[in-house]
């Protein structure tokens, strides 16, 4: 799903980095998710317009949308 990235938040867990991930998507209300290191573009900021991968309502992945639209 498309949406913006509202605030993304570093941390760490017994050596391993993670992000705490606020999102908003298009046409809904503020979600968040936290994800390991491997699982976010690096140097995401807020604003940003992103694509976030869910199965089953588990988000997977975010991943910044490219200038232009593409992915």
């Amino acid at each position: 799903m498309r949406a913006t990235l509202q605030a993304i938040m570093p941390y760490e867990l017994h050596g391993t980095r993670y992000y705490q991930v606020v999102y908003l998507p298009e046409g809904g209300a503020p979600q968040q998710a936290r994800l390991s290191w491997d699982m976010v573009d690096a140097d995401l900021q807020p604003g940003e317009v992103v694509e976030v991968n869910a199965i089953l309502g588990i988000v997977d992945g975010v991943r910044r949308v490219k200038a232009g639209g593409g992915e």
